[in-house]
């Protein structure tokens, strides 16, 4: 099975007991808190990348006023992000894919957003797709945008699929792969992104040690060294 098939059904499977409707896991509080001190008042927009459900990153960005729109390959987690937060708009789409994203309109050009959350995702994808859309969203940003994401620490040498994951039934399975940390600073900065916090963060569900939490800068043009 295609890696992002296996992910995609792996969350359809597994929504509810990944997160409940009301979850407000304490880092994302910090998280999100964090960001929104950085942000301008609103209109700000802000795009949730592997949002899920919704909860509690896209809920909490449209409590405190943002215009939101929200991204995930899983169509049971877009089902209940649209119940759970209607204020905002939710895709069921491959943020990789050009074509999903030009029919939807979900990102309709280059530099139009203030923010892009990015928590829990890009190790859901292959590599050289992880490099890419770094680069891609450091394009989707306006200048002085910021960017707040978790990342991997350690390389996985080897594809991790995993079967009966967080206690479900053995046939629903999860895909992860990752690379090092100093690869995915490497490949921000490559993007044009200034590093602004790089701190590590435990696994939220266990069983890894744990994520590195990047939180980072498209710097204005002016401030860009020649």
């Amino acid at each position: 099975m295609n890696p992002k098939e296996t992910v995609k059904k792996g969350y359809d499977a597994l929504s509810m007991l990944y997160r409940q409707d009301d979850a407000s896991p304490d880092q994302y509080k910090l998280w999100t808190e964090k960001l929104i001190s950085l942000l301008p008042s609103s209109p700000t927009h802000i795009l949730d990348i592997g949002c899920g459900c919704g909860v509690p990153v896209s809920r909490d960005l449209v409590a405190a006023g943002y215009a939101v729109t929200g991204i995930d390959i899983s169509e049971k987690q877009i089902e209940r992000a649209k119940i759970l937060v209607p204020e905002g708009r939710f895709f069921c789409q491959d943020i990789t894919s050009d074509t999903q994203l030009s029919a939807s309109g979900a990102i309709t050009e280059q530099g139009q957003l203030d923010a892009i959350v990015a928590l829990y995702v890009l190790f859901h994808m292959p590599l050289d797709e992880q490099a890419v859309l770094m680069r891609r969203m450091a394009g989707w940003l306006k200048e002085g945008g910021y960017c707040l994401m978790t990342v991997g620490i350690k390389p996985w040498e080897l594809e991790g699929e995993e079967a009966g994951w967080l206690g479900s039934d053995e046939s629903v399975k999860m895909w992860w792969l990752q690379t090092s940390i100093d690869q995915y600073r490497t490949w921000a900065k490559e993007a044009g992104f200034e590093v602004i916090e790089d701190v590590h963060t435990a696994d939220l569900v266990g069983g890894s040690e744990g994520h590195q939490l990047l939180l980072l800068r498209k710097p204005y043009r002016s401030c860009v060294a020649t």
